[in-house]
């Protein structure tokens, strides 16, 4: 059938004589430039272009307007590199300052075998973009897991009475350090940027025994200092008459 020959990269496409006669070389024109204008695309001030050749990662774009070969011989992603996103262990917040224990989460056990409820807030965001995008299946699941996991290892290390008092900026530094390397060792791309304490308490169970022992404790340091306070007194008195 005669007509004319029309390429497009490598496709050859024969039209025939009677739809040129009917004007549609100009329709192929306009879709086409269509087509080439889907490749437009922009980058937010907070994010950063992924572009995927085929498949295949090939560079990345800064903010800004770009362009890439429209679908499907390049894609793009453009992740959000700044935000900073949040993953909650022993809890979730269900709005209107509202929450929801998650007691099989933060149930723990101290390194001298006692139990705790420990509950944190880890804050994290991107810092590579590409491993983000395709080593990272699944980030809310596994960063909660690898949270979890990190937090039970560190509670276990220290004894009951430094995870409820003064041992609680050692945990969350310790804690934000064993993430950072799990999530380093499966190249993730996340960078953490803090853990939040945001309760370590003893178990409800048990909590009016914990109160008594540190009511106890407590009344035992007075006494102690009451006695310091009196034999500090005393005693120079006694010296000073002996002498």
């Amino acid at each position: 059938m005669a007509g004319r020959k029309v390429v497009f990269g490598d496709v050859e496409i024969n039209i025939p004589e009677k739809l040129l006669s009917v004007g549609v070389i100009p329709i192929i024109a306009v879709v086409l430039i269509l087509w080439l204008l889907t490749g437009v695309y922009s980058v937010g001030p907070d994010e950063v272009g992924v572009v995927r050749t085929f498949g295949k990662v090939t560079r990345v774009a800064q903010p800004g307007l770009h362009y890439h070969l429209p679908f499907p011989m390049e894609e793009v992603d453009t992740p959000k590199v700044t935000e900073v996103k949040r993953t909650e262990i022993g809890f979730r917040h269900i709005g209107n300052q509202q929450f929801r224990k998650v007691e099989y989460e933060s149930l723990m056990l101290t390194g001298d075998e006692n139990i705790v409820n420990a509950e944190i807030i880890v804050q994290y965001k991107i810092k590579d973009a590409k491993k983000y995008l395709f080593n990272f299946v699944g980030p809310e699941l596994t960063m909660r897991e690898a949270s979890e996991s990190a937090l039970r290892t560190v509670i276990g290390q220290h004894s009951i009475d430094e995870a409820l008092t003064t041992g609680k900026f050692q945990i969350q530094e310790e804690t934000k350090e064993l993430i950072q390397q799990i999530v380093d060792k499966y190249e993730t791309g996340i960078l953490i940027v803090a853990v939040q304490l945001q309760s370590v308490s003893p178990p409800k169970q048990v909590e009016a025994s914990f109160k008594d022992v540190a009511s106890a404790k407590e009344d035992k340091n007075r006494k102690i200092n009451e006695a310091q306070g009196y034999r500090n007194d005393i005693i120079p008195k006694a010296r000073g008459e002996a002498q």
